[in-house]
């Protein structure tokens, strides 16, 4: 029965994700179970230090800046927490999970010579988008932990019907916390869920338990005395 209901909800999660404008989204790094200790949105690559004189502030890498720029605008601009989705996003040839503190001052030179915008708005946008983007960063890297201890603990209930509410609570924890992780999470977490729903549902079917039915009565067969 609850197994049913799960269907209509993997396939809303399919039909989500094909119409979310984060082209990046089906690029992403890989799933939770293939990076066992790798977050997506963590430890990027040690850069460079700046240097604007060794910099490239050419006209050919206006394109980056401008492409996308009113999105990030509206992100640097936000009163509350950027969403975590949004780490996908792709801006300056990279999701936004992968720029680097190179990046930021790169593109604060960038901006001013590309748009005749001031130094100062440029530097005020980047260190908003910088703060969102690392304040994402660390809710989707909670998240990703609690992923990751939930499945190891939900992989080692036994078999049997016992375990089935267990599952079912941590899928609606899944459901309260889906904005707090990226699609990528969100489909393996429901697909280890389902698994292991059919898995438990499986054993309890196949046991040699003789099934009762509520609407039969038992054998109640008159026996006179003689």
């Amino acid at each position: 029965m609850f197994l049913a209901n799960l269907k209509p909800f993997l396939v809303f999660l399919l039909l989500f994700s094909s119409s979310i404008p984060l082209s990046a989204q089906e690029k992403e790094k890989k799933s939770i179970s293939e990076n066992n200790d790798k977050s997506n949105t963590s430890q990027p690559i040690e850069e460079l230090k700046f240097d604007k004189e060794s910099a490239d502030l050419s006209e050919e890498q206006c394109p980056k800046i401008r492409e996308g720029s009113s999105t990030i605008e509206k992100i640097a601009g936000l009163k509350g927490a950027m969403s975590v989705r949004n780490l996908t996003f792709k801006y300056f040839d990279k999701p936004l999970f992968s720029l680097t503190d190179y990046d930021y001052e790169h593109m604060k030179v960038l901006k001013p010579i590309c748009d005749n915008s001031s130094e100062e708005i440029a530097g005020l946008i980047f260190d908003n988008l910088k703060e969102k983007v690392e304040e994402a960063k660390d809710t989707r890297d909670n998240t990703v932990n609690w992923i990751k201890n939930t499945s190891k603990r939900l992989k080692g209930l036994p078999l049997g019907g016992s375990s089935v509410r267990v599952i079912h609570n941590a899928w609606k924890e899944m459901e309260n916390r889906s904005q707090e992780m990226l699609l990528t999470d969100l489909h393996y977490l429901a697909n280890l869920l389902d698994s292991l729903l059919k898995k438990h549902y499986q054993k309890a079917n196949t046991s040699e338990t003789k099934f009762v039915s509520p609407f039969i009565p038992p054998n109640t067969e008159y026996k006179t005395r003689r």
